[in-house]
């Protein structure tokens, strides 16, 4: 009896220091992977920023330059922002089907011809998808991809007028 003691007592502090290392190991790998998460976060954060501060995806920038222009602004067609709208949802892929026609979507930016245009596009994806073009980018381009689509923006004038 005393033998079968010594067994089980050491058979338990073997499970307890190899439950204790493998609980030190897990939390050590969760430590780095979420210092380097942070670390991606911070390079990726500036160019997220930046479209968030791009008006053209305001869904409601129409609205307002039509309050502060006092002249007929130039707009898209209803059916137009969603076939763009559909073009953008469409040129996304799933990994095993080639992923993302990013230049599709370039394409489909280099065509708008204001940021009013833009808005509408945006806004006719949100009623359109349920979820707003500036997240969907951000979940499917990485830093470069959205440089690209910002840099188009930014040349765009914010309005025509006619």
């Amino acid at each position: 009896m005393n033998l079968t003691h010594k067994i089980i007592g050491v058979s338990v502090g073997t499970l307890l220091i190899g439950t204790t290392l493998f609980s030190v190991r897990k939390r050590s790998r969760d430590g780095r992977t979420s210092k380097l998460l942070s670390a991606i976060k911070a390079q990726i954060q500036p160019i997220s920023n930046g479209l968030m501060s791009q008006s053209a995806f305001d869904i409601h920038f129409l609205n307002k330059v039509l309050q502060a222009v006092n002249r007929e602004v130039l707009v898209l067609k209803t059916s137009t922002a969603s076939r763009y709208a559909d073009q953008i949802h469409k040129a996304w892929g799933s990994w095993y089907q080639g992923g993302d026609d990013e230049e599709k979507v370039y394409g489909i930016f280099r065509e708008m011809k204001d940021k009013v245009q833009v808005s509408q596009v945006a806004k006719a994806y949100q009623e359109t998808y349920s979820k707003n073009l500036i997240d969907t980018l951000k979940d499917r381009f990485d830093k470069d991809e959205i440089t690209i689509v910002l840099n188009i923006i930014k040349a765009l004038p914010n309005y025509r007028t006619a």
